[in-house]
Formats: structure tokens, C-alpha cells, sequence
């Protein structure tokens, strides 16, 4: 740890002292690089590069300090950074639509912002004046307070009913910055809420079923609303909402569990957390890619590999992240646990939409055009990431000192790998798939133009947008 509180304030500083820490640090830096190395090839030709750059570098440097931070304020310096950097690169493009989505994300962005100002001013007014995590640990929580963290983080977070700014943002914003945006930025929030509001507070037992219940609503409604949608990078928006509800259930779960089997909980956490920051950075990479290169037999390998990677299927970190969750949810004596296979079903319906839509914009590519092939600089970023997944997941057969990610408690990792394996794992797995196919077919066939029309039905969203921004314009 370095201690800054000599040149800073009392109690600043920087390092990564938990288990937690170095495991979110570990695939959010490598997410980030790689992003940025595909962006090398996707910005070569656009005038506004030097823009993007300089937002991309914010951001990054904001992420990376929000989770070294062993403050308050240092990490709120970093999530201040990062999430008003993100306005430029929803921005970029510079579209109408580009405008609106800005807009609304940049407006619930400063209203998340005051809200966590608001508990931080609360937190540290009850702990002396005190801002490193040592002294706010022992300092109970309040009711106001938990809310103005919940409401506040998750406003980035993204999760069920804060989610609005999310799906509109993602279609308009460049391929690699959606890819951090969804697979390591969303997930501040959820690491906030971790680092705010301990587990060992009692308080926090009251609040752990709401919590749990509003994350399982979250997966189930965002799954539900990617079939609505006909952009591929706003079905994979969507897709995100589903799974933050998955990780805000297993922060819930670290609430209510007994501190025996808390770290059950946490390891799935940064596990689950992992997973989807590979296979949904890479998923966004490469319908970045569809739109403007044709896929050849490898491009199509490598899409297929983490659309069953998300649907969970045997020998994917998908596998392992819900063997996890089954797991954590499995210790509570959850009564609704059977409920995580409806889950799992509109996952693999919103999947199947995610590939049919895919497939039509290489079509459309294939038709006006001829299409060139994917470029390695960015064939190679989603293949690398590719490799991060099978490692996260299996690399604890390797010898500890090979192993890249001891910090994610990677034993229990490919325990977790090697427990979906069996029989009734592997049913459990397969069958939401097989149920989902025909399922989707019969809600295209008979439902297609009812559920087109549905996702049509945001208009509300900017409309508030625009009478909000009436309000603090000059006349």
C-alpha cells in the first residue's frame, strides 16, 4: 500500500490489500488493454480519434483508481473521472442519436454522482471527519445512507429500474468503448457497493432479501427486453442489465450469508464478474466487427465460443461463474432457487436473438458491399480474451506458481469447472438451450411484430431527458 495522507488527506492511499481487490484489478486491466489495442485498428481512419483517445485514457486511469483507492475520496475521485469521461465517448460519433443517449447519460450520471456525494459527506461526518475504510468500518450504517449508496452506485451499475441511460448509450458509443463501458465500468458500482457497505454491518441483513429479490427481477427483465430489440449492441446492453442482476444477487448474498461461508459468496462474486467481462467485451468487439468486416470460419468460431460461454454451457467460464451462483444461492436456503433456471432460459432466448440479429447485419454488410476480412489487430483482442476465459476457469490444474490468477481464489475456480461436468450439471445446462430454440421460434412467428413494437417504446426516456434539460438551461 502507498500512503499519500503525508501529501493528500488524512487516511489517503493506494494499493490493492484484498483478495477482492486484485482479482476485479486483474480483469479490468486486462480488458481495458486489450480494448485499447483493438481501438488501434478502429480508430486508424476516423478524424475524431484524438478525442476518443483522450476520453478512453480518462476513464481508464479513472477505473483502475476507484479500485486502488483506500479512501473515500480517492475512489470517488475515480469514479467522478470515469463516469463524466464516459460522456465523451457516448458522444463521439456525434449523431443525433449520439446527442439524446449523451445527454441522458451524462444528466444520470451527475444525479448518481450527488447521491454518492450525499452518503460519502454522511459517512464521513459519522466517522470523524475520517475517510480511509479502516475508520468507516467501525462506524454502523443508516438507513439513508445504504440508500444513497444503492441508488447512487447503481445508477452506474446499471441494474433494474436504473438501467435507462444503459441500452441507449451502447448502440451509438464505439465498439471498444462499449466493451469497457459494459464489461469493466458498469461493474464500479457493484464494486462500490462492496467496498461501502460491509458485510459485517447488521443493518445490511435487513436490506439483503430486497436487494436479492431487485437483482433477480434485474435478470429476469433484462433478458426479456433484449427480445425486443433488433440493434445487436442494444440486445447485448440489455443482456448486460440481465447479468449485473446476477452479480448484485451474489453481493446481496455476501450480506446475508454467516461469516463462515461469506467468501463463498465473494469468490463467485469476482468469478462471476470476470466471466462477464470477457465473453461481454468480447461479444461487443465483435458485433463492433459485423457491422463493417466479414466473418470468416474463426470470427464465427470465436462468436460462437462466448455466446455458450454466456448461456453456461460445460467447459466455458460460463459454467463455472453459474455453478457459483447456484452455489452461494444454494447456502442461503434460497426458496426461489429453482427460479435461476427461468433465469437461465431468457438468457438463452435473448442469445439466440443476439446471434439471428448478428447474422442479419453480415448479411446486410455481404449485400451492399464486398466486405473485407476481419483485421488480426482486432481479430486478436477477442481471440486474447478468448484465452483470459479458458484460464480463468481452468489454469488452477496448472502449478501455483504458473497461475495468473491466484487473487480470484482460482483453485475454487476450476473446482467450480470441473463440478458442472457431471451428469446432472451438464443436463441442467443443456436444457434451458434446447427449450429456447423452439421457444424463440414461436415468439418470432407469432409475437416478432408485437415485441419489435414494444422495444420501440422508449420515447418516455428522452422525453424526461429533454424536459430535464429545460429545467437548468438558460433562457
Amino acid at each position: 500500500m502507498i500512503d499519500l495522507s503525508h501529501l493528500l488527506w488524512p487516511g489517503a492511499g493506494l494499493g490493492f490489500t484484498s483478495a477482492v481487490s486484485q482479482g476485479w484489478l486483474l480483469f479490468t486491466l486486462l480488458l481495458w488493454l486489450l480494448a485499447l489495442l483493438y481501438s488501434l485498428s478502429s480508430q486508424q481512419q476516423d478524424p475524431r480519434a484524438g478525442r476518443y483517445w483522450l476520453f478512453m485514457l480518462l476513464c481508464f486511469a479513472g477505473n483502475v483508481l476507484l479500485i486502488a483507492a483506500q479512501d473515500a475520496l480517492s475512489f470517488y475521485l475515480g469514479f467522478s473521472m470515469m463516469s463524466l469521461a464516459g460522456t465523451g465517448l457516448v458522444l463521439h460519433s456525434g449523431t443525433k442519436q449520439a446527442r439524446r443517449a449523451g445527454r441522458l447519460y451524462l444528466q444520470l450520471a451527475v444525479i448518481g454522482e450527488l447521491l454518492l456525494f450525499s452518503a460519502l459527506v454522511l459517512r464521513a461526518s459519522a466517522a470523524g471527519g475520517l475517510y480511509d475504510w479502516q475508520s468507516w468500518q467501525n462506524v454502523p450504517l443508516d438507513h439513508l445512507t445504504i440508500s444513497l449508496f444503492v441508488l447512487g452506485l447503481g445508477l452506474k451499475a446499471g441494474f433494474f429500474p436504473l438501467h435507462l441511460w444503459l441500452p441507449q448509450a451502447h448502440p451509438v458509443a464505439p465498439a471498444a468503448a462499449s466493451a469497457v463501458l459494459s464489461g469493466a465500468m458498469i461493474k464500479a458500482g457493484i464494486f462500490g457497493m462492496w467496498l461501502f457497505l460491509p458485510a459485517t454491518d447488521p443493518l445490511l441483513q435487513q436490506w439483503g432479501q430486497g436487494v436479492l429479490w431487485l437483482g433477480f427481477v434485474s435478470a429476469i427483465f433484462g433478458a426479456l427486453a433484449a427480445l425486443c430489440q433488433q440493434k445487436s449492441k442494444q440486445i447485448l446492453a440489455y443482456s448486460s442489465v440481465s447479468q449485473m442482476g446476477y452479480l448484485l444477487m451474489l453481493l446481496s448474498l455476501s450480506w446475508l450469508l454467516p461469516p463462515a461461508q461469506q467468501s463463498l459468496a465473494l469468490i463467485a462474486l469476482v468469478g462471476y464478474a470476470a466471466h462477464h467481462a470477457f465473453a461481454k467485451g468480447a461479444l461487443f468487439l465483435l458485433a463492433g466487427s459485423a457491422s463493417r468486416y466479414r466473418f470468416g470460419t474463426g470470427d464465427q468460431l470465436l462468436l460462437g465460443f462466448f455466446i455458450v460461454s454466456l448461456a453456461a454451457l460445460p467447459f466455458t467460464s460460463g459454467a463455472m461463474a453459474k455453478t457459483a451462483l447456484k452455489q452461494a444461492t444454494a447456502a442461503f436456503a434460497l426458496p426461489a432457487a429453482n427460479l435461476l433456471y427461468l433465469g437461465a432460459l431468457c438468457t438463452a432466448l435473448a442469445l439466440c436473438h443476439l446471434l439471428m440479429r448478428l447474422k442479419a447485419e453480415q448479411l446486410a454488410l455481404l449485400s451492399q458491399t464486398s466486405a473485407s476480412n476481419m483485421p488480426w489487430l482486432q481479430r486478436g483482442p477477442v481471440l486474447l480474451l478468448a484465452v483470459a476465459a479458458v484460464l480463468l476457469s481452468w489454469s488452477g490444474v496448472m502449478p501455483a506458481s504458473a497461475s495468473v490468477w491466484l487473487p480470484l481464489g482460482i483453485t475454487s475456480y476450476t473446482s467450480l469447472s470441473l463440478q458442472a461436468l457431471t451428469a446432472a450439471a451438464i443436463w441442467a445446462a443443456i436444457w434451458p438451450l434446447l427449450m429456447a430454440l423452439p421457444t424463440y421460434y414461436l415468439l418470432q412467428r407469432f409475437a416478432g411484430s408485437w415485441l419489435l413494437q414494444l422495444g420501440r417504446r422508449q420515447r418516455w426516456v428522452f422525453f424526461t431527458s429533454l424536459k430535464l434539460k429545460r429545467l437548468y438551461q438558460p433562457l
